[in-house]
């Protein structure tokens, strides 16, 4: 997916119970939810961005937002038409509630979907939340160009501790002067 065209490019919806996660969001930090809804910007170009959910429920997976506080849990689908889906299932803070009573309420809202789940296009949602969170930057919808080659991306991640997402939403120029940067900063 990365250096998608627009042939590529995944539809990102989000399952009804999502969306309500966000509308409750936007009451406690509105500026959280710009940066969710950022994130969930990244899913369109790349849907197997983040990591996968370990044991169940298989098959989705995880960003995280912010300090690592907030995590948007997902799993890429295919429509009728073999085009790419990324469901977003879930917005949720780590510490808000034990991991356990998490995962057990994705798991129930995965038990629950129907067939055809009612969701909304991700379009729709930042249009909708978007007047009560300011404006999200729709610079993140253009199609990407290059990918950072996969060598710079482990170099910014694991030598210079840079977030891997935040990294591949980069365009090449941006992640290598983002490398010269860290390699020519002063010694402690």
């Amino acid at each position: 997916m990365a250096g998608g065209s627009e042939e590529t490019r995944a539809f990102v919806r989000l399952i009804d119970p999502a969306v309500d996660d966000l509308v409750r969001l936007v009451r406690v930090d509105p500026q959280v939810v710009r940066q969710v809804l950022k994130k969930m910007l990244l899913l369109e170009r790349d849907p197997n961005a983040g990591e996968p959910l370990l044991g169940a429920p298989v098959g989705f997976r995880k960003l995280t937002v912010g300090d690592r506080h907030w995590r948007i849990v997902w799993r890429v689908t295919a429509d009728d038409l073999g085009r790419v889906v990324v469901e977003i299932a879930e917005v949720w803070a780590v510490g808000a509630r034990q991991d356990a009573a998490v995962y057990a309420e994705m798991e129930g809202r995965v038990a629950d979907l129907p067939e055809n789940p009612g969701s909304r296009a991700l379009a729709d949602v930042i249009a909708t939340l978007g007047r009560t969170v300011g404006a999200v930057d729709q610079a993140a919808r253009e199609p990407a160009g290059e990918p950072v080659p996969q060598w710079l991306v482990e170099r910014l991640v694991h030598t210079a501790g840079r977030d891997e997402d935040e990294v591949r939403a980069m365009d090449p120029e941006a992640a290598m002067e983002a490398w010269e940067a860290f390699i020519t900063r002063p010694a402690p």
